[in-house]
């Protein structure tokens, strides 16, 4: 294996801008900053050591040992204290993206012509600093910062990373994984992320993300179909579930404890989601076809999902409530998107119908659902 050379000494260097901030309150306020700063300055950093508290604590405790065990410890009035542990990292280093030397694994049939690696130097530490003695309470402090590149540091180098092309938020994931579930076209999903985010994503990115929630999705559903069989001796077969369920939508009677017999009719529309859930499951497993109900009891579906969906953002956090709203109005983008698409060609098969047989074909596609979002 060969690594790349060095480069030239003569080669240009770009300066990276100053830090304005090295003393945070938190390791979250620090990694929040210097990501702001990263972009901000169009600098990509990647973690290359740190050190726990734990294992600094464990350090500081096998040297008092040790200097318990001599005649005259010294510096028994100076010994480091103990970090509390909810500090998790006593230090860190953070190196640019293009630290380090290449390392070829090839055998030399196809020459690489871009790598990474350039030996660049940028290097930023930070540790814990003791600030309030009496609380032993510590912050962040950055003890050394070089900046100094040797590649180009721009917007358009950055934006080629894909660290940065794919850098997605949890919820525009969440608004790509709806989107890929509802079978929207991937140039569709491209242009959402580019419209929501700074992340300039190739359309073979796009595929990427896909493939990966996919895989996702496929694992996630094999786990579940290994615990139902897990338990299928305890519990009905979907079949039955799906004939039990169907007969209490049906309105069908069956007699309860006391010998009388009533209608078995969901008592809240929590029962009312979890009987959809149970059956829907039940359709795929035994055919694969989604389940499919009438409309009464669509609609009760709906509205029942509708007011769970209010009650959970109603709980939510401020701060996550902003972002729970985007994914939400993706889907009913979606709906929409959906509705219009199934009128537009409702409305060409009327017009082919009444241009060949003058028969009027009616009919809007659109539901209250629809209307409603």
């Amino acid at each position: 294996m060969t690594s790349s050379p060095p480069p030239a000494a003569a080669s240009a260097t770009h300066e990276g801008a100053p830090l304005d901030r090295r003393v945070f309150d938190s390791w979250a306020d620090f990694d929040a900053y210097m990501e702001t700063y990263a972009r901000r300055t169009f600098q990509l950093f990647r973690k290359r050591t740190s050190t726990s508290v734990k294992l600094r604590n464990r350090r500081v405790a096998d040297r008092r040992a040790a200097d318990a065990k001599k005649p005259q410890p010294l510096a028994a009035a100076s010994a480091p204290r103990l970090i509390p542990e909810r500090y998790a990292n006593y230090s860190l280093t953070l190196v640019c993206t293009h630290s380090g030397a290449y390392v070829s694994r090839g055998t030399g049939r196809r020459s690489r012509q871009d790598v990474r690696a350039t030996h660049c130097h940028v290097q930023v530490n930070a540790c814990l600093k003791l600030a309030d003695p009496v609380a032993n309470r510590y912050q962040v402090t950055v003890t050394r910062a070089l900046l100094t590149h040797n590649h180009r540091v721009d917007q358009a180098t950055f934006l080629q990373y894909s660290n940065t092309r794919l850098k997605l938020s949890h919820e525009l994931l969440s608004g790509v994984e709806l989107m890929r579930q509802t079978g929207v076209k991937p140039k569709d999903v491209r242009k959402y992320i580019m419209e929501h985010s700074s992340c300039v994503p190739t359309p073979k990115d796009v595929q990427n993300i896909l493939h990966r929630l996919r895989s996702q999705e496929d694992a996630a559903r094999a786990a579940t179909a290994a615990t139902a069989t897990a338990v299928v001796g305890a519990a009905p077969t979907a079949t039955a579930v799906h004939a039990e369920l169907k007969q209490m939508h049906d309105g069908q009677e069956v007699k309860n404890e006391n010998g009388s017999t009533e209608a078995l009719v969901p008592s809240s529309e929590k029962e009312v989601l979890q009987d959809y859930r149970v059956a829907s499951a039940a359709a795929l497993a035994d055919s694969d076809v989604p389940h499919v109900v009438d409309a009464p009891t669509q609609s009760q579906v709906a509205r029942a999902m509708g007011n769970a969906v209010a009650t959970l953002l109603a709980d939510l956090p401020a701060a996550e409530f902003a972002a729970a709203i985007r994914v939400i109005e993706v889907a009913a983008h979606i709906v929409r998107d959906r509705g219009e698409d199934r009128r537009a060609a409702a409305g060409t098969e009327a017009s082919e119908d009444t241009a060949t047989t003058g028969v009027n074909v009616g009919g809007s596609c659109d539901t209250s659902w629809v209307r409603g979002l």
